[in-house]
Parts: C-alpha cells; sequence; structure tokens
C-alpha cells in the first residue's frame, strides 16, 4: 500500500517541479525581454530627439530629406507597375543616393 502512495505522490512531484522549472524559466525571459525593451526604447527615443533637434535647426534640410524620401518611396511603389525596367534602372540608384544622403545627414548630428 505504502509503495503504491509513494508512486502517485512521485509523479505529482515531477510535475511540480517541472511547473516550477517552466516558471522560472519564464520569469527570467519575461526579464530579459523587459530588459531589452527597455534599452530599445531609450536608444529610439534618444535618435528621435536627435531628428527632431535636426529638423529644427536645419529645416531646409530636413524638407528635402523628407522630400527625397518621399520620391524614393513613390519610384518603389510604382516599381511594381507596368513600367519596371525603367524604374528599376533609374529608381534603384535615387533610392540608393537619398537614402544615403538621409544616413549621413543623421550620423553627423
Amino acid at each position: 500500500m505504502e509503495s503504491e502512495m509513494s508512486r502517485t505522490a512521485e509523479p505529482e512531484q515531477d510535475i511540480r517541479n517541472t511547473m516550477s522549472r517552466g516558471s522560472a524559466a519564464f520569469n527570467r525571459t519575461k526579464q530579459t525581454m523587459q530588459q531589452a525593451y527597455d534599452k530599445s526604447s531609450r536608444a529610439i527615443g534618444g535618435t528621435y530627439n536627435q531628428a527632431l533637434a535636426f529638423g529644427r535647426q536645419n529645416p531646409g534640410k530636413a524638407t528635402l530629406i523628407a522630400f527625397g524620401i518621399g520620391v524614393g518611396v513613390g519610384m518603389l511603389l510604382l516599381s511594381s507597375s507596368k513600367r519596371q525596367s525603367r524604374v528599376r534602372r533609374y529608381g534603384a540608384p535615387i533610392v540608393n543616393a537619398l537614402s544615403n544622403m538621409a544616413v549621413e545627414f543623421i550620423r553627423n548630428l
């Protein structure tokens, strides 16, 4: 009789141990994800503030960058239409040049 009780207690203990380990792993994962989210949020917030400051200090450049990005996105959207060959020929270099310019402006903030 006692052996039957110990057999039923062992699976329950195994289940509790497994649940405890799973809960601990979940909590560690949750903490790690929260730290990564906080770090990313701070970095993005800082970049956003730099971009706003750049836009306030250089409204002309910011307008040209926004216009260039708009042209690039427009050309990318047009590339899915029937004029693919002409857009691909001119669109890719224009988009690359504009994106490089934007990256350089932001890096120099």
